[in-house]
């Protein structure tokens, strides 16, 4: 059978980053680091049947791209994985390192400068011209067990905490994203 393979408009197909990381030596594990080069070029060079990769999805953590790069270094970033035929879809916040959406203020505040940091990059992507749709990838990043001790008030102050960078978001969308 010779079926040629459909176009794919949605869902966009993507390859996600962070396994390059996860697990791995920059984040405490034991095996190396697969470097973005490497990930961008295995991801463009992927082919199933004729069906290819859109783009890929990205995790604002060293040692593929630190949370507070410069306009140029998401520049340099933009042009490389434009380079390979790819868009980046999803922006994953790495709230985990910076704080929680739970607990003392200090940790909330963490993960909220974690996702205003990430809202920024993502908004940058875009204006680039690279991110043409995606989200911002939060998580309330506290394990079950802290969380279980209290479900019902640590529920409610997850949902404060996402609803603080809701209302935030407003005034960071003013200040990243031209309109």
């Amino acid at each position: 059978m010779n079926a040629k393979p459909a176009a794919n408009n949605f869902p966009k197909l993507h390859n996600a980053m962070w396994p390059g990381l996860v697990g791995k030596k920059s984040m405490g594990g034991a095996e190396p680091d697969l470097a973005l080069d490497t990930m961008l070029d295995l991801t463009a060079k992927a082919d199933v049947g004729g069906v290819k990769f859109d783009g890929v999805d990205i995790f604002l953590n060293n040692p593929h791209t630190d949370i507070d790069v410069s306009d140029d270094g998401l520049k340099a970033l933009a042009d490389k994985v434009r380079s390979k035929g790819l868009v980046i879809g999803s922006v994953v916040a790495p709230v985990w390192f910076f704080g929680t959406a739970m607990g003392e203020q200090e940790k909330r505040d963490g993960w909220l400068n974690c996702v205003r940091k990430t809202v920024r990059a993502a908004a940058k992507l875009r204006e680039l011209g690279v991110r043409p749709y995606g989200v911002v990838r939060i998580d309330s990043a506290i394990g079950v067990t802290a969380w279980d001790a209290d479900p019902k008030a640590n529920t409610k102050l997850i949902a404060k905490t996402f609803r603080e960078a809701g209302k935030k978001q407003t005034a960071w969308q003013q200040k990243f994203y031209k309109k």
